[in-house]
């Protein structure tokens, strides 16, 4: 049985129109998992946009013309507001027709945007490049944001890690 990656249309027309992009956060977690059991669910797919306005403008255009709904924590995105999006470092947020969530981050916890593009990994899922953030800076990250989610993560992940070294 083979599985099919929700978020390779994402991916895929970001990289046909030219997005700088780096996935990260769990999402970019999960594709250093070695089996199954060391993948963690998340409800969204993070993508660290390299945060100028031309590089949002390609990221908003290429999910439009997937039909994603793009919003922010005030409500729905109007193209005039990207400027002062990106300004700020505010995530925008994609919902698909069928309700696949995609978070654009225009900042992350402990680094620049081109510290994770600089040595970002290459993944290939059905022919789609993912450009991926190196394992160890989206653990620092997490440890950077601190959030009680993120260090519950943390702690699962190295008792995961513990456990497969051990057997």
């Amino acid at each position: 049985m083979s599985l099919r990656d929700p978020y390779a249309s994402v991916i895929r027309s970001f990289n046909r129109c030219g997005v700088r992009y780096v996935v990260v956060g769990l999402s970019g977690i999960n594709y250093y998992a070695r089996n199954a059991s060391e993948v963690f669910m998340t409800l969204d797919y993070d993508i660290f946009v390299e945060p100028l306005i031309s590089n949002v403008q390609k990221a908003v255009k290429g999910l439009q013309s997937l039909n994603f709904t793009l919003g922010t924590e005030k409500g729905p995105l109007r193209f005039e507001e990207i400027k002062p999006l990106v300004r700020d470092r505010k995530t925008l947020i994609a919902v698909s027709p069928d309700g696949i969530k995609v978070e654009l981050l225009l900042r992350i916890s402990g680094f620049q945007f081109s510290e994770i593009a600089r040595d970002a990994a290459t993944f290939d899922v059905g022919g789609v490049p993912i450009r991926v953030g190196r394992l160890h800076k989206l653990l620092r990250s997490k440890r950077v944001a601190g959030r009680p989610k993120d260090r519950d993560f943390l702690r699962r992940y190295e008792h995961l890690l513990e456990e497969t070294q051990g057997s």
